[in-house]
Formats: C-alpha cells, sequence, structure tokens
C-alpha cells in the first residue's frame, strides 16, 4: 500500500483550482488557437493576391515594351518612310470595330499603312484599353504605350530609339 500524504487528502472544495476542477480549458485553447491560425492564414492569402497583381502588372508592362520593339523593327524594314509611322496620342483601334480581332488581315494598303493596323492590333488584343503615340523626329522614333493598369501610380511606358 501506498502510504496517504496530505496532499491527496484535499479534496476540490479547498483547492478550487486543482487541475481535476478545470473544465473548458482546452476547447478555449483550441479556439484561441485556431483565431491565430486563421489570422495567419489570412495575412499569406492577402500577400498572395498582390504578388498576383504584381506579376500581371509586370507582363503587361513586359508585353508593351515587345510592342514597342516590334514596332522599332517594321520601321527598320521600312526605312524609306519613317514619317508614316507617326502616330498621334489616341485609343489603340484594333481591327474589330476597335477591339481586338484574332483573325486580323492586313488590307491592301501600303506597307506602313498595313504595318500600323497590324500592330494596333496586336496592342488592342494584348493589353486592356490600351492607348499609344508614335513620334517621329528625324531618325529619332519614340513609342508611348498606356493601358489601364489598376494603379493610378503607374506610368506608361515610353520606348526610344534611333532608326
Amino acid at each position: 500500500m501506498t502510504p496517504v500524504t496530505p496532499l491527496m487528502m484535499l479534496n476540490r472544495q479547498q483547492h478550487p483550482f486543482c487541475i481535476t476542477s478545470q473544465r473548458g480549458l482546452g476547447l478555449i485553447e483550441i479556439l484561441i488557437t485556431v483565431l491565430i491560425l486563421g489570422i495567419g492564414i489570412l495575412g499569406v492569402a492577402s500577400t498572395q493576391v498582390v504578388s498576383l497583381q504584381m506579376n500581371t502588372q509586370s507582363q503587361s508592362r513586359s508585353q508593351a515594351v515587345l510592342l514597342a520593339e516590334d514596332l522599332f523593327d517594321r520601321i527598320r524594314a521600312n526605312p524609306d518612310t519613317p514619317n508614316d509611322y507617326a502616330l498621334a496620342q489616341g485609343d489603340a483601334q484594333g481591327a474589330n470595330n476597335g477591339g481586338c480581332a484574332t483573325s486580323f488581315v492586313p488590307a491592301n494598303a501600303t506597307v506602313a499603312a498595313n504595318d500600323i493596323a497590324a500592330w494596333e492590333n496586336s496592342l488592342a488584343c494584348l493589353l486592356p484599353e490600351a492607348t499609344r503615340a508614335v513620334t517621329v523626329n528625324g531618325n529619332v522614333v519614340t513609342v508611348t504605350i498606356d493601358w489601364d493598369q489598376n494603379d493610378a501610380n503607374m506610368n506608361p511606358v515610353v520606348v526610344r530609339t534611333q532608326i
């Protein structure tokens, strides 16, 4: 037999905070843990959303630079008439009533007119609500492309080269 100690003889009335008298403590701990875990998951989710937005903006900016380079290549391929590629600031006019035409075929116009029509259709297809301006100053060509970036602080893409 084990000897009875004074601690074993204490009952719940004398020590109400004894472990055997606590009930519901595990449930409170679980609720607090779930709350902290939920806040952490919300933080990770918001970071993921911001990451996706930045990735989309980066992709659109890269696409704008590639489109500007495409127009420069078209001008270099037709060096006799670089002034025919000048465009005032305005909306990109795709072939489908101003929108994107996936089966676009240029009309039988001049090389510069066909190049501009094909380039503007690509611009309308690849960037939402795109606006463009092309200035030709001697042999320096500047292409400015802007689009709906969902951020008022974002600047348009401006690419300048010498032809």
